[in-house]
């Protein structure tokens, strides 16, 4: 499959690698170039895989192949990008499956309505850690 991952913090470098190893063809965006530096330098060397930009861009999307994209998943720190860019991916281009982190729990349901498939690590962190006080 096609994957777009949009954002190479924590967990866009760890979705980024989990699905590159599986055999995934990735490319991977983020503004700050250095941020590539957490991906193995396979994945760094194969041509494509990695573009700096912010990703909200139609054409930003365009060149790092978003109509040919089974996947876009946007995980930068800002929850608006995250939300313009999978707009984006799933309204213009048609893109199959995309899915967006959501730093603000209220957000996450307004985006739900919106027809994304929003995730709010903070929610999740959040019940994990009750879950592990409160058994």
């Amino acid at each position: 499959m096609n994957v777009i991952v949009m954002g190479c913090g924590r967990i866009g470098t760890q979705i980024a690698i989990t699905l590159w190893r599986e055999g995934h063809r990735v490319t991977v965006l983020d503004p700050v170039p250095e941020s590539f530096l957490s991906l193995p330098m396979e994945l760094r060397e194969t041509e494509g895989s990695t573009i700096v930009c912010d990703g909200i861009l139609e054409e930003e999307l365009i060149h790092a192949g978003i109509k040919e994209a089974d996947v876009f998943v946007a995980v930068s720190n800002r929850d608006n990008r995250n939300a313009m860019a999978a707009q984006r991916a799933k309204h213009i281009f048609n893109v199959p499956h995309v899915v967006c982190r959501v730093g603000d729990v209220e957000r996450q349901e307004m985006y739900n309505k919106l027809g994304l498939a929003a995730i709010s690590p903070t929610k999740i962190t959040s019940a994990l850690i009750l879950e592990a006080v409160f058994p």
